[in-house]
């Protein structure tokens, strides 16, 4: 996904250029923007559907959390002492600030590589492996940011009542989803006609609903709506007959709410404190590292022979709309820690990986094309397996 001029069209409506979304008109935007988190976290959830899990080969689940998880700790290694000698915030200051970038780091955008697939009959195995491991780069990073905004909670409770434990806020947190997702399944019912206008009607006002009640439950105890609509989508996705009309209605709007959250993070934007702007490109820079060496390692140590790539790094370098929400989201629930940095870093990152990230990706596949056997589409963790019936 480009974008690139969204941002600009944001920023010159914005209260530093135009003037035309003032500083008070951005604020009046919240609710608004509230329901585009909440949409992508529910999309994210929608794909992990249980039944479509279980048929994926084991090896494929390994490279993907193997190449997370390494890549989000790399990260968060490096960024950890950045802000704590640089930016010169605390241990649990830099701590969350640091969790905050490295999610937004692990963050991969299949969209590039689901275009190449859709486009190809045929497809090398590394192809569905490529598009599981961007997805579970996205819930690494919105598990972790939404963990450490409960984690170190951020709000006070009454006086006559004893503050929630770390544990019992992530708990909570937890909770929140939970509940919005049975809740929704209920309300929902038998599954709508989504061909019909009027199924497809209700359909839409169920599931804005269903984002606005748990978003704005989240936003109330200061937690990540993009967590909790993550819980929620994922509980739909694995209950009910609707499923399938939901994530067809999600993907379907994917593309025009990740467009007004670059428009809104324009309008947002403003580069911060100068002395800290230097950790912005060292942030591009530690986020590339981190991929190629966890890609790196995934693609070569844990991948079995017939898997084995040395770049799956390079085809994992777009971001997509996840990390600006996250970024956007940081910015609303932590405005007290760097908001602006951690904004100016996470769209420098963006718009500079989505200059290279669809070349890369179409070059690290067509080389494994080159490279190995053939099989055809719809297996192992693509996005056809993902779409295929219980």
């Amino acid at each position: 996904m480009g974008g690139a001029e969204y941002l600009l069209i944001g920023y010159l409506l914005g209260p530093r250029v135009s003037g035309l979304l003032g500083t008070a008109q951005v604020q009046d935007l919240t609710p608004i923007v509230s329901l585009a988190l909440g949409w992508m976290g529910m999309l994210l959830g929608s794909y992990f559907r249980l039944p479509v899990l279980a048929l994926v080969r084991g090896a494929h689940l390994q490279v993907a959390f193997a190449e997370a998880l390494v890549t989000f700790a790399l990260a968060f290694g490096a960024l950890l002492p950045l802000f704590y000698y640089v930016a010169g915030s605390p241990w649990h200051d830099a701590a969350v600030q640091a969790v905050t970038l490295a999610s937004v780091a692990v963050l991969s955008s299949p969209a590039a590589v689901d275009e190449l697939g859709r486009r190809s009959g045929l497809r090398p195995p590394i192809l569905p492996v490529v598009q599981l491991t961007a997805r579970v780069d996205a819930l690494v990073g919105v598990v972790a940011f939404g963990l450490i905004l409960a984690v170190y909670h951020q709000g006070e409770v009454a006086s006559t009542v004893r503050a929630p434990t770390a544990t019992e806020w992530a708990v909570i947190n937890l909770a929140v989803g939970i509940a919005s997702g049975i809740l929704f399944h209920l309300f929902l019912g038998p599954r709508p006609d989504a061909d019909h206008p009027e199924g497809s009607s209700r359909l839409f006002v169920a599931l804005a609903g269903a984002i606005v009640v748990a978003s704005g439950a989240s936003y109330y105890l200061n937690f990540s709506p993009i967590y909790t609509t993550l819980v929620l989508g994922f509980i739909l996705a694995n209950s009910g007959s609707a499923h399938r009309d939901v994530e067809r209605l999600l993907r379907s709007t994917e593309r025009p709410v990740y467009l007004a959250l670059l428009v809104f993070a324009g309008a947002s934007w403003s580069p911060g404190s100068p002395d800290l702007l230097v950790i912005a490109p060292v942030f591009v820079l530690i986020r590339l590292g981190a991929r190629l060496l966890g890609g790196r390692y995934a693609g070569r140590t844990v991948a079995p022979p017939d898997l084995r790539t040395r770049g799956l790094g390079r085809a994992l370098l777009s971001q997509g709309g996840l990390a600006v929400a996250l970024a956007l989201n940081y910015t609303q629930v932590r405005p007290d820690l760097n908001p602006k940095l951690v904004l100016t870093a996470t769209l420098l990152s963006v718009l500079l990986f989505e200059i290279v990230a669809a070349r890369e990706a179409n070059a690290v596949v067509a080389a494994a094309d080159a490279a190995g056997a053939m099989e055809p589409p719809g297996l192992d963790g693509g996005p056809d397996a993902m779409e295929r019936p219980a």
